[in-house]
């Protein structure tokens, strides 16, 4: 056991490490959402003003008109043979996660998963690069799991923004300690090419999903959902009876697109991008000032098409639509309110409530977390 420290230097007292590697040990960061206090809310304002800055600007030199309608040809091939719709079949192989101890507590512990797979697989030859970048191929989640059996416990499954990742920010975001103490287990994921999954060879400033390439973005949405569903089967066979999830910004698209594929028991998305194609064509208008200078062809219904495989309106959604929230910010200057309303038009039955702030109103403990733990709680 280590010995008691100032909870505001982010040291708690009340664990024991369980693994002797240093890379895989529980953080300061992480303990200080179970601890709370001056210091966690002073950290989490931070993350509110990092969020603030984000820009999406990386995106536009990608949006080459002659270059996506390049990709639109393309696109349009694999869709008629099949290929891309054959992405998102949930028949897959089981597979049983390497599980290593972190931390302890007499309630429970945390747990590093590690699941490896070479998604989309070997006959995928659209994108031979893809499986080529091994760490993408394994997917981390880092689990917090209370040892007593119940089968009335919530498990949250936690799904990060854009340039997030690393378990020190999905922390912060997420809170999971304070959602262990309220009785949950929490597993927050690591999207693709994000986190440990982030390949070192490509340069850190170079947008990997999504990115401007259509095909490379569907792959690693795909890749998602799969590493989703691998997670919730494991969970089940663990014991896990009631699995939920949270997704914020790209985290949140990827977990409606995961509600619209599978049932879920609820869902909670914060700031969520809806449409990528209504976002590049924002783009489009940011990066071309004037209408007129827009390149012929490169036109919203283009847009759209180009990310249709994976937009999570497309159907009606496998979990209930009165089991899903969407919490916007009313200041959001990343994601358009009219994301939001898009997705109002087409799941009428989800509840939208707004929060004071932009895009990092997620990133605010009192207002947005009463709302998210009054929904997950109702009715038990």
């Amino acid at each position: 056991m280590t010995k008691p420290t100032d909870p505001e230097q982010g040291i708690a007292s009340d664990y024991c490490i369980l693994n002797g590697r240093a890379d895989a040990r529980l953080s300061d960061v992480e303990r200080l959402t179970l601890l709370g206090g001056s210091g966690l809310d002073r950290l989490v304002q931070r993350l509110g003003k990092s969020l603030s800055s984000v820009t999406l600007d990386a995106f536009a030199p990608g949006l080459d008109a002659d270059s996506l309608r390049e990709q639109h040809e393309k696109l349009m091939n694999l869709r008629k043979n099949g290929a891309l719709e054959a992405l998102f079949i949930g028949a897959r192989k089981p597979v049983a996660p390497a599980v290593v101890p972190i931390h302890g507590f007499p309630i429970g512990g945390v747990f590093d998963l590690e699941f490896h797979s070479t998604f989309p697989g070997t006959d995928w030859a659209h994108d031979r690069e893809y499986n080529q970048l091994v760490q993408n191929q394994t997917s981390y989640v880092r689990l917090w799991e209370h040892s007593e059996p119940n089968p009335n416990r919530q498990t949250i499954v936690a799904i990060h923004g854009w340039t997030m990742g690393d378990q020190r920010t999905n922390s912060l975001a997420f809170l999971p300690g304070l959602f262990f103490s309220l009785g949950c287990n929490v597993a927050l994921v690591e999207l693709p090419f994000h986190g440990r999954r982030r390949p070192d060879s490509v340069d850190e400033s170079a947008p990997l999903f999504p990115s401007a390439d259509p095909i490379r973005t569907c792959v690693a949405m795909a890749h998602a959902v799969h590493d989703l569903r691998t997670l919730k089967a494991f969970l089940s066979s663990r014991g896990h009876g009631h699995i939920s999830c949270i997704g914020m910004s790209l985290g949140a698209y990827v977990g409606l697109l995961w509600c619209s594929l599978d049932p879920i028991e609820r869902g909670v998305f914060l700031v969520p991008l809806v449409s990528m194609g209504d976002m590049a064509w924002e783009l489009v208008r940011l990066k071309y000032l004037q209408e007129r200078d827009v390149p012929s062809g490169l036109t919203k219904t283009l847009l759209r098409d180009l990310f249709a495989d994976h937009y999570p309106l497309a159907r009606m959604p496998a979990t209930q639509q009165e089991s899903i929230l969407v919490i916007g910010g009313r200041g959001d200057h990343l994601v358009p309110r009219n994301q939001i309303s898009l997705l109002r038009e087409r799941w009428p039955h989800a509840k939208v409530t707004w929060a004071s702030g932009g895009h990092a109103a997620a990133a605010q403990r009192g207002e947005v977390f009463d709302t998210v733990r009054s929904f997950l709680f109702r009715g038990e």
